[in-house]
C-alpha cells in the first residue's frame, strides 16, 4: 500500500490592486505613462473624474463672474469686443448692462458644455486614427482623453485661488489665462491681431498634450513617433493657421 501523495493547495496569482483613486489623479500628473496604462481597463472611475471636473469649473467660473459688479463686467467685455465707434459702444453697453446678470451663469454653462464636449470629439479623433491598429473602443478613447485633461482642473483651482488672493471681486477677464503665454511671455495689448492666439496657449494645456502622449504609448502601444504626430497634428494645424491667418 503506498502513502497518499499529499499536494499543498495551489493560490490563486495575486493580481496589483488598482491604485485609489486620489492616488491615480498625482500619478497621472507626475508618471503618466504608468497611470495612462490601466485607464483602459478601468469601469467608470473617469466618470468621477468628469464630473468633478464639470462641477468644479462650473462652480469656479460662476463665483468669478458673479463676484462682479455689473457695471465693470460690461466695461470688460466692452473691452475686449475690438475696435467700435462711440455709437456702436453705447449700443452693445445697453445690451450688455440687459444682460449683465445672466453673464455667470451663461460663462459657467458655456464652459461645463464645452468642456464635455471638447473631451467627446478628442475621443472621437483618437477612434479615427487608431482604426487600424483597433487599439481602443470609444469608451476607452474617452476615458483616455478624461484623465489626461486633469491640469485642467488644477488649472481652474489657481484660479479660485487668485480670487481669493484679490482685493477686489472686480477682476479682469483675461484672469482667466493667468498661465497663457501671452501672461507669462509676449504680454500683448487687448486688440493686437495675435492676443487671442497668444491667450489660448498656456502652460496646462502643455501639460495635457504632454500626459496624453504619454498615454497613447502605455495604454494604447502607440510608438513615440506616431503618438507625436497623433497629438501634435491637430495642435499645430489649429494654432499655425491661426496665427497665419490673424
Amino acid at each position: 500500500m503506498t502513502d497518499p501523495v499529499i499536494t499543498a493547495p495551489q493560490q490563486a496569482p495575486v493580481v496589483p490592486n488598482a491604485p485609489g483613486f486620489f492616488s491615480q489623479i498625482l500619478n497621472t500628473l507626475l508618471n503618466p505613462a504608468a497611470a495612462m496604462a490601466t485607464v483602459p481597463q478601468q469601469s467608470g472611475r473617469h466618470l468621477w473624474l468628469l464630473a468633478i471636473q464639470v462641477l468644479l469649473t462650473t462652480a469656479i467660473i460662476y463665483w468669478f463672474y458673479a463676484g462682479m459688479s455689473p457695471a465693470w463686467l460690461v466695461e470688460q467685455q466692452i473691452l475686449h469686443a475690438g475696435e467700435l465707434t462711440p455709437a456702436e459702444t453705447e449700443q452693445i453697453r445697453a445690451a450688455m448692462a440687459g444682460m449683465a446678470g445672466a453673464t455667470p451663469i451663461i460663462g459657467a454653462v458655456s464652459v461645463a458644455v464645452g468642456s464635455v464636449a471638447f473631451v467627446a470629439i478628442c475621443a472621437g479623433y483618437l477612434l479615427l486614427t487608431g482604426t487600424l491598429q483597433k487599439a481602443l473602443n470609444y469608451g476607452q478613447w474617452f476615458a483616455l482623453v478624461v484623465w489626461s485633461q486633469l491640469p485642467a482642473l488644477l488649472n481652474i483651482l489657481g484660479l479660485a485661488v487668485l480670487v481669493l488672493l484679490s482685493d477686489s471681486p472686480d477682476q479682469p477677464l483675461m484672469l482667466v489665462n493667468y498661465a497663457s503665454l501671452n501672461q507669462l511671455v509676449l504680454d500683448l495689448p487687448v486688440g493686437h491681431a495675435l492676443y487671442t492666439w497668444a491667450e489660448s496657449i498656456n502652460v496646462f494645456l502643455v501639460w495635457q498634450l504632454w500626459i496624453l502622449f504619454a498615454g497613447l504609448q502605455s495604454a494604447a502601444a502607440f510608438s513615440a513617433k506616431r503618438a507625436a504626430v497623433v497629438v501634435g497634428t491637430p495642435v499645430l494645424l489649429i494654432f499655425g493657421l491661426w496665427a497665419l491667418l490673424a
